[in-house]
């Protein structure tokens, strides 16, 4: 039992790097929970083999994990860089937009033929061929802002999403091979390899880069 739980510590450990902010260690308690009540000492070539058989299972758990959580985590960023730009492309139209106004006014100020009444009718005609468009800039761009933050909301769902569903598949793929190894310590080595359960995908709820959300800012 002593070299049951020191192998299994170290295969915790390895596991554990594959993603040090996500709380993976549930299965691995519950099975040292579960071997204290094992009633047979297996015999040393049996547990060499069962580790040998097992222990690489685990690490391919480790592995499928550590890469199904960095892609949630790497398509939600480019689905916000995405977005970002967006935004920014926007901005820079709202910018160009407003400094036309003020060129418009600026005009007016800069003429020095312009009597009195002149500059006043230039800023009227000015305020009043740019009341639209100001009013444009208004309504578009409380509109944008509200895109951006509703956008950003649904790519961090979605992300949230994605993880969850990667780190419930990881305690269940992990579970199962504990098990697996348990019965092997038991009963022997199987007479044929009996395989981890197939990983579920996550791609329902993995956000991709080729089909990135789009909000019309």
């Amino acid at each position: 039992m002593k070299l049951l739980c020191s192998v299994l510590i170290l295969a915790s450990v390895m596991v554990i790097k594959a993603k040090p902010n996500v709380q993976i260690g549930s299965a691995l308690d519950q099975y040292l929970v579960h071997a204290r009540d094992l009633d047979t000492i297996a015999a040393e070539d049996v547990t060499t083999q069962c580790f040998n058989l097992y222990l690489p299972k685990l690490n391919e758990v480790a592995a499928t994990f550590s890469s199904s959580y960095q892609g949630c985590i790497s398509a939600a960023n480019a689905q916000t860089a995405n977005l970002t730009a967006q935004a920014d492309k926007q901005q820079k139209i709202y910018q160009s937009e407003v400094s036309s106004l003020c060129s418009a006014f600026t005009a007016c100020d800069s003429n020095s033929d312009n009597d009195t009444t002149t500059f006043f009718n230039c800023y009227a005609s000015a305020a009043q061929s740019d009341v639209s468009v100001i009013y444009d800039i208004s309504t578009n761009a409380a509109s944008s802002a509200n895109s951006l933050l509703t956008g950003i909301k649904a790519i961090q769902d979605t992300e949230y999403q994605c993880t969850n569903a990667t780190e419930n598949q990881y305690v269940l793929d992990t579970a199962n091979t504990y098990d697996l190894l348990d019965n092997c310590l038991k009963n022997g080595v199987p007479t044929s390899t009996t395989a981890v359960p197939t990983t579920t995908s996550t791609s329902a709820a993995t956000p991709t880069t080729s089909d990135p959300f789009y909000f019309d800012l």
